[in-house]
């Protein structure tokens, strides 16, 4: 009988941060194919640079000893993101975001 498997970083088989390795060890996948596959989400995709980020930030690591990064420290980091976009807002107001509606 097979164990339970558990999505990690491949931190031995990595070319940036193992998302692609892990999870093709994990789909029992080739690593090449999801390779291939991450790089053309990554031109057809908005937000996939994104989701490849988060996906290195909370997935664990195949050696952490502490599991990955818990809850607190995700929360955390969005804050610290946010924290741009609402000084913004609050300095300029939404007419600082419209002009780029031009675009």
């Amino acid at each position: 009988m097979e164990g339970k498997r558990t999505l990690y970083r491949d931190t031995d088989n990595k070319m940036l941060g193992g998302v692609a390795s892990g999870l093709a060890e994990y789909m029992g996948w080739d690593v090449t194919l999801v390779r291939l596959a991450f790089v053309f989400c990554l031109f057809a995709i908005q937000g996939s640079v994104l989701a490849y980020i988060l996906a290195w930030i909370i997935i664990p690591s195949k050696y952490s000893p502490s599991g990955g990064i818990g809850f607190g420290k995700i929360l955390l980091l969005v804050i610290i993101c946010a924290m741009p976009i609402f000084l913004l807002m609050a300095l300029f107001g939404l007419a600082f975001f419209t002009m780029f509606a031009a675009f």
